[in-house]
């Protein structure tokens, strides 16, 4: 990683790098020529760049990359762009060139200084496809460390031009909201994100001293967010850092995490919509069908996923900090300003993790769980369970329970909200996600703003006597279902921190409040619980 401050506004560097254009070569040496392959959404394309070769070490033949490009503007005028390698029916590679292989990488460029300045932090996690980088790892080190050189180039850009940026031509449809996209064709194309053994076997051999294939070996180094910096930094591990950082490439998988102290807010829709576009469609991923089954015992709906204070245990589930969130305050009609949260409503007392052939709807009404044991004793307590299901061959349901003393009639907009209709609450229910541990990209695409549940997945909800479950059925969007290939395929890497509330939309429903709060470490798949066997 490569940090730098520029003197610059970040929409004047957003849209220096977003060109592919002429303007380009005033900053970047490693780009010798690039295109739009296809626009794929108004934040979304493919891309495909030629590199010069005469920054490249002596004897290695020049490399062009075919990358899939995400960008989005958060609410603080931080401005985030993604890079990932992909396969493309309409740019196969060409003679004289060799593919390399980006896993995973791109931009964030934040405001500093009342917008004059902004810090540029410019990722790369790449395969060079160069034989030397397998026998020497300093070798593609030095390579990328070359490129990653780029953030200082771009300072001096500015630094030239006195903060003065030109209008840069734009490569893509849409860079801004109120531009139209351009309507391509309507041909279908493939797009796949590559695995690690995939960029070699189809991208083509290795280059080396004979022309043969070399055995793909990864070798990166976690990456530390950083705060701020005065000058340009370059984060390059020891070797003896590779083994005991969290952030490691997977023999499956091309996963880069990196430990990030302040989550950038994302627009509302990313949460489903952008783990959409990183997914992948049929390989790439651990088969989970194949996992082996762990020897859970009889199912008890409530306890069938362990909990963990210590947050070490992985499959587990705790509460986690209601300061992380960020919530509507009491004033936000007037100044849209969201506030810490301080406390939740509800205290998460149960979690299931299970598989079935069949979708698993009120879990809660099952006999003999956690929800019913309750019922039977009567009393005043009242749960709330959201069961997030994620379909396919096998349907995995994460059930999470929450439970209050507190009368109903006393929380008037929860009372409201629980005997409503299925139109009120679809328009409430607010769900506010975190990667508090994970992948750079999957921070990076996620973020942690709050996103209304019921406007993008349909929600089934079931009335017990003394709860209410929303069944978050994750099938019911095509582009929702992308979110299993990726979300399955990380989850075992991942710590996900999650919030659930009810939205407050006039003075008298503020400030909001959390229902609850869960932390889940490191889940399994193989370890879900088989209903099958209970």
């Amino acid at each position: 990683m490569a940090v730098g401050v520029v003197d610059a506004n970040s929409e004047d560097i957003f849209q220096t790098l977003m060109s592919l254009g002429q303007s380009r070569s005033e900053w970047d040496f490693c780009l010798r020529e690039g295109r739009v392959v296809e626009h794929l959404d108004g934040h979304s394309d493919i891309i495909h760049k030629k590199l010069r070769g005469d920054w490249l070490p002596w004897g290695m033949r020049k490399r062009d990359l075919l990358l899939r490009r995400y960008w989005r503007r958060e609410d603080d005028g931080t401005y985030v762009i993604l890079y990932h390698s992909v396969f493309h029916n309409r740019c196969s590679p060409e003679k004289g060139y060799i593919r390399a292989c980006l896993k995973s990488g791109g931009y964030v460029i934040s405001p500093v200084s009342q917008g004059r300045q902004s810090v540029v932090k410019h990722m790369l996690a790449i395969d060079w496809k160069f034989w030397k980088s397998y026998l020497l790892t300093s070798s593609a080190k030095y390579i990328t460390i070359r490129m990653l050189g780029r953030v200082a180039a771009l300072r001096e850009l500015f630094r030239a031009k006195n903060g003065n940026c030109a209008c840069m031509e734009f490569s893509s449809g849409e860079l801004m909201r109120d531009m139209g996209l351009p309507q391509g064709g309507n041909e279908r194309t493939k797009i796949e994100m590559q695995s690690a053994n995939e960029c070699e076997r189809l991208e083509g051999p290795v280059e080396g001293p004979q022309g043969g294939s070399n055995r793909h070996l990864s070798s990166t180094g976690s990456l530390v967010q950083l705060n701020d910096a005065t000058d340009e930094f370059f984060d390059v591990p020891d070797e003896s850092e590779y083994d005991q950082r969290e952030a490691m490439w997977s023999s499956d998988e091309s996963t880069h995490a990196a430990d990030q102290r302040h989550a950038k807010l994302s627009s509302a829709a990313v949460f489903v919509r952008k783990l959409h576009d990183l997914a992948v469609q049929k390989r790439g991923y651990v088969d989970l069908q194949g996992a082996a089954d762990a020897d859970n015992g009889p199912c008890y709906y409530g306890h069938t996923l362990p909990k963990d204070s210590s947050c070490t245990m992985p499959s587990s589930w705790s509460m986690t900090d209601p300061t992380t969130f960020l919530i509507r305050g009491e004033s936000y009609l007037l100044d849209r300003q969201k506030i810490k949260a301080e406390n939740t409503l509800m205290q998460m007392v149960g979690a299931d993790w299970i598989k079935s052939d069949k979708r698993e709807d009120d879990l809660a009404g099952r006999p003999g769980g956690l929800v019913q044991k309750y019922a039977a004793q009567g009393g005043s307590k009242f749960f709330f369970i959201v069961n997030i299901q994620v379909p396919g061959s096998t349907t995995y349901s994460l059930a999470l329970y929450y439970m209050m003393d507190t009368p109903l009639e006393k929380v008037p907009l929860l009372e409201r909200f629980v005997n409503g209709d299925d139109t009120f609450r679809n328009s409430r229910f607010k769900l506010i996600p975190y990667i508090s541990k994970g992948s750079w990209i999957v921070k990076q695409s996620v973020g942690k703003k709050a996103c209304l549940v019921g406007q993008a997945l349909e929600i089934n909800y079931f009335r017990g006597s003394n709860y209410l479950e929303l069944g978050v059925d994750i099938g019911s969007s095509t582009v929702a279902r992308g979110v299993v290939s990726l979300v399955l395929g990380y989850l075992n890497n991942l710590v996900i921190e999650m919030a659930f509330l009810v939205q407050g939309n006039t003075q008298e429903e503020l400030p909001e409040f959390l229902l609850g709060t869960c932390r889940l470490n490191y889940l399994d798949a193989s370890k879900a619980v088989s209903l099958d066997e209970c």
